[in-house]
C-alpha cells in the first residue's frame, strides 16, 4: 500500500473517530511498518510546548479570522523546513463535496505558527513517501501526531460556526477538515 492511500484513510478515520483513536491505530501501524525504535523515539518527543504554541496562534489566528468575516482558517505545516507552521486567513472557503481546494491559496493574512524540528530530524532520517515500510510508517505517524495535537487544540475552542478550521502539510493535495462551517 502507498502513503497517499493510507493517508486517504487516516482522513476517514479522522472523519470518524476522534483524536485518541487515531493517534494509537497510527501509532500501532508504525509499529507493524517501521519498528520499536522508530515509535519510541516519535514518543520521547514531547509535544505539550508545540501544542500550546498552536493553542495561542489558534487563538488569535481565529480572532483575526472573526474580525475579517473569513470563511476558513488552514493551518500548515512544512515537513521540509523544521515541520514549521503557519495559520492561513482566508476569505472565502469550499466545502470537500465542491472538490475545489483552491481557496486555501487565496489568503488574506499569515500568521506564523510553531515549528516542530526534533520531527523534521526524524522526518529528514527515517521519513518519505517512497515505498520503504519503515519510510512510510514514520512519516504516518509523524503526520498523525501533528494533526491529533491541531485537532485537541481545535475541540478546545468555543464554537466558531462561520468558520472552517482545517489542517494539511506543505504540499498536500487536499484539505483536511477538523470543523467544518455550518451552513
Amino acid at each position: 500500500m502507498k502513503i497517499f492511500d493510507h493517508l486517504d484513510k487516516m482522513y476517514e478515520d479522522i472523519c470518524e473517530s476522534d483524536w485518541d483513536d487515531v493517534e494509537t491505530k497510527y501509532r500501532e501501524l508504525t509499529l507493524k511498518l517501521a519498528g520499536t525504535k522508530i515509535v519510541r523515539e516519535i514518543d520521547a518527543i514531547d509535544i505539550d510546548d508545540y501544542e500550546k504554541s498552536i493553542m495561542q496562534t489558534l487563538y488569535e489566528a481565529v480572532e483575526t479570522a472573526e474580525k475579517a468575516s473569513a470563511g476558513a482558517i488552514y493551518f500548515e505545516y512544512d515537513m521540509d523546513n523544521n515541520w514549521q507552521g503557519c495559520f492561513y486567513i482566508c476569505p472565502a472557503y469550499y466545502r470537500e463535496e465542491e472538490e475545489d481546494e483552491d481557496w486555501a491559496t487565496d489568503y488574506d493574512e499569515e500568521i506564523e505558527g510553531p515549528d516542530l524540528p526534533a520531527y523534521a530530524d526524524i522526518y529528514n532520517e527515517y521519513g518519505g513517501a517512497g515505498g520503504n515500510k519503515a519510510e512510510i510508517g514514520t512519516t504516518l505517524y509523524l503526520i498523525a501526531r501533528t494533526v491529533c495535537a491541531f485537532w485537541r487544540c481545535v475541540e478546545q475552542l468555543p464554537s466558531t460556526p462561520a468558520l472552517a478550521i482545517c489542517i494539511g502539510y506543505h504540499g498536500q493535495d487536499y484539505i483536511w477538515r477538523i470543523r467544518e462551517m455550518e451552513e
